[in-house]
């Protein structure tokens, strides 16, 4: 779903599944990418409601899944199933519960910053070739760097949610440079976001918001928002690295 909203005349969208409810919500897919290869992505989880899509997460610990906050904003932890260890989301894989939600304390403060969440699963994940964990990064990704972006976002705005696992290579765009693009509502771009472009054509859309970014083998990033889908704009996602400590902690005290 994705989350509309109006920012002066930009409509900017959080890349969740909109299908699955009514109201409207911030949304992102993979437009422009190709489908990826069995197993190729054995982190990736599908973050489904009544067993449809409706964003993406990285399994980062047996009992933990790393997700965008709106993802789960609004939702209740006992309605939501985790699907790992499938690039098909109409066949294969498990499913497990979730025991509950922890959005940043600071979610939408200000509005689209600190767009980061846990799910802590009731039961450990069973790991093998199909499922494993991924490391999430504290280092900075390097200007000009090329991260990988997985995910069942929709293949054009208001196009179909795909079955099959998408990807995408897509590149980091600083900071300074990200905000420039949406002059004058620049202040939308957080310091706790992390900006890739590829040119018109090529980003996410509805449901890949909190599908992982990943650079040398680790989770940099999950996606956010964007101005759908993949017309010529940078999207942003939540920059991993800003958000080390708390997802640290958060996890050792829980």
């Amino acid at each position: 779903m994705f989350l509309l909203k109006s920012i002066c005349a930009l409509a900017v969208i959080a890349f969740v599944t909109a299908s699955v409810l009514n109201k409207p919500k911030k949304d992102s897919r993979i437009v422009g990418g190709e489908v990826a290869a069995e197993g190729s992505a054995p982190y990736q989880v599908s973050i489904q409601l009544s067993k449809d899509h409706i964003c993406g997460g990285a399994l980062i610990d047996k009992r933990w899944v790393l997700t965008a906050a709106h993802c789960l904003h609004g939702f209740n932890p006992n309605s939501v199933t985790i699907l790992v260890g499938t690039n098909d989301l109409n066949s294969g894989g498990v499913r497990y519960e979730c025991e509950k939600f922890i959005m940043h304390s600071r979610y939408n403060q200000p509005e689209f910053a600190n767009d980061v969440g846990l799910i802590k699963l009731k039961t450990n994940v069973q790991l093998n070739d199909k499922v494993k964990t991924i490391e999430y990064d504290y280092r900075v990704v390097p200007d000009g760097a090329v991260v990988r972006l997985t995910g069942w976002g929709r293949l054009s705005a208001g196009g179909p949610i795909p079955n099959l696992l998408q990807t995408i290579n897509l590149t980091y765009v600083n900071h300074e440079e990200c905000q420039k693009y949406y002059e004058p509502n620049r202040s939308v771009v957080d310091i706790g976001h992390l900006c890739t472009f590829q040119g018109r054509g090529q980003g996410a859309c509805n449901g890949d918001s909190g599908s992982p970014l990943v650079y040398k083998n680790r989770v940099v990033a999950l996606t956010n928002w964007g101005i759908p889908c993949a017309v010529g704009m940078p999207d942003a996602h939540c920059r991993v690295s800003y958000y080390h400590d708390w997802i640290r902690t958060t996890i050792n005290s829980n």
